[in-house]
């Protein structure tokens, strides 16, 4: 520095230093040199500048540059960067190199539910999760939303990738407890593995994505490796969805109408609705395969908003007709019942059709309520002032416990359809019925058994004392206009039918 001076005349550069507290600081220095009369150095101009706070702001973009501001992790870029010299690595080496792509179970709702700031702490601590799980030599990105990225070299065979993804979906599935919610979420994993499943990053990154939507298409917390075939899974999934949404524009959905029934004495006491699909180039599309995309793509909202809609329509067009007024159950989705104003959309359904919202009932399934018990509550809660019945679907294949299940305003369980069949043909499936017929008298709550189709399996509910069934030997899921010829085919010349009583 003195030398350069004396030599030059000048120097100047940034150097850390110490203040006289002993914390460092960043100063840039510039000396110059001051002839005297004589032509030589008489002098040096010694000017300090603390740039300490500019050197944190260049470095603090420099970080942002490669890494996400929420959750410190490197970004898309840095993994990209990594993931090429990785594969430099590894094809130098002969090594096998795993990227695992992995997003999080009804983030979104949790994310639209809650706010923000329950939806950026969660991420925080997934991320955290993911970190402890990992080795100093892995990589860990998030490329936004709930969207992570796990590089791992050097693992050997595919146990070592079912090991770790294995301890990935265990550690985020914990419950955790964000601004004094108590949160259940989990995952689904993909992983693509090099050299075997794509040799540059591009197509690394495109199959561990498609094995993990296959993840997610075979249910919630699971974990898939790549295979040739769901390249063409993906097209014709994305083929699906675009089908789907030009349906609910075409008028291409309808509801179907399936009767449930008093148990002793036959009498209709309402109905399920439950949407079909015919496309004209598809055909009929099962619900088992539009649902999920549905669900994954956001469309299950619009979905869910129309058959309230419909089915409301309906039921004034039943009574209009002189059929008088009809119970009609609809399903509601998670998205539904924690993202929006479910209450709100039922209000304006029931307005605009000009029926009773004591005629509706909104059916959930086990897992939407003990996901967000608390959140579910509050939206059933304002459901429930409106005079609409809830009734949980499919019970005993969830994981209620019976303090939610008091907590819960709930008004039915209906139990599902693998219990009624097992109880025909074991005394295992008929012990589950009873113990939830005994549950739902102690909480003082209506049974409904689903899927009852043949005599034997009625007679058995019937003498364990279930109030209502429903299933194929009752009637199977009909357009409107086979329930009212029905109707009218089973009532005298001039005769209306007696109406559901509101109650």
């Amino acid at each position: 520095m003195w030398a350069s001076a004396r030599d030059a005349g000048r120097w100047d550069g940034e150097v850390w230093s110490r203040r006289a507290d002993g914390g460092l600081f960043l100063e840039r220095r510039s000396i110059d040199a001051v002839p005297g009369a004589d032509g030589r150095v008489s002098h040096y101009v010694f000017v300090i500048n603390d740039i300490t706070e500019s050197h944190e702001k260049d470095e603090r973009i420099r970080f942002l540059a490669f890494h996400d501001a929420l959750t410190g992790l490197p970004n898309r870029f840095l993994l990209e960067d990594r993931l090429r010299h990785g594969i430099e690595t590894a094809r130098r080496e002969r090594q096998q190199l795993g990227l695992m792509f992995l997003d999080l179970d009804q983030f979104k709702a949790i994310n639209d539910g809650l706010g923000h700031d329950v939806g950026d702490l969660l991420l925080k601590e997934v991320a955290a999760r993911i970190k402890g799980q990992l080795r100093q030599c892995d990589t860990v990105a998030r490329l936004g939303g709930d969207e992570f990225v796990v590089l791992v070299r050097g693992l050997r065979d595919q146990g070592h990738y079912e090991a770790l993804m294995g301890k990935l979906i265990e550690s985020i599935s914990q419950p955790v407890t964000v601004l004094s919610h108590r949160l259940n979420v989990g995952t689904s994993l993909g992983v693509a593995i090099y050299p075997r499943d794509g040799q540059d990053p591009a197509t690394l990154m495109r199959n561990a994505d498609l094995a993990m939507y296959a993840a997610k298409a075979g249910g919630r917390g699971m974990y898939r490796f790549f295979e040739a075939g769901m390249s063409q899974s993906a097209v014709i999934r994305l083929e699906l969805e675009t089908a789907l949404r030009q349906a609910l524009r075409q008028g291409e959905l309808s509801l179907h109408y399936q009767p449930k029934t008093a148990a002793l004495s036959g009498e209709v006491v309402g109905y399920e609705a439950l949407m079909r699909w015919f496309n004209p180039q598809r055909g009929h599309v099962s619900p088992a395969s539009f649902i999920p995309v549905a669900e994954e793509s956001g469309l299950i909202g619009q979905l869910g908003r129309w058959s309230l809609a419909e089915a409301a329509r309906q039921i004034a067009a039943w009574q209009v007709a002189g059929y008088g007024w009809q119970r009609v159950a609809v399903n509601v989705s998670a998205r539904q019942l924690v993202e929006g104003d479910l209450a709100g959309e039922i209000r304006q359904a029931c307005v605009e059709a000009g029926i009773p919202p004591e005629l509706i009932e909104i059916e959930l399934t086990e897992s939407v309520l003990m996901n967000q018990p608390d959140e579910a509550a509050r939206a059933l809660q304002a459901v429930k002032a409106l005079g609409v019945t809830v009734a949980i679907d499919d019970f005993g294949t969830g994981y209620s416990s019976l303090a939610y299940l008091r907590r819960l305003p709930i008004d039915v369980l209906k139990i599902d359809r693998s219990f009624v069949q097992e109880a025909e043909l074991d005394e295992h499936g008929m012990a589950i019925i009873r113990t939830v017929l005994v549950l739902a008298r102690t909480l003082d709550l209506r049974v409904v058994a689903e899927g009852v189709e043949t005599e034997v399996q009625a007679g058995l509910l019937r003498e364990a004392g279930c109030e209502f069934l429903q299933g194929y030997l009752f009637g199977r899921p009909e357009p409107a206009e086979r329930v009212e010829a029905r109707w009218a085919a089973a009532l005298p010349t001039g005769a209306t039918k007696p109406e559901i009583p509101v109650s």
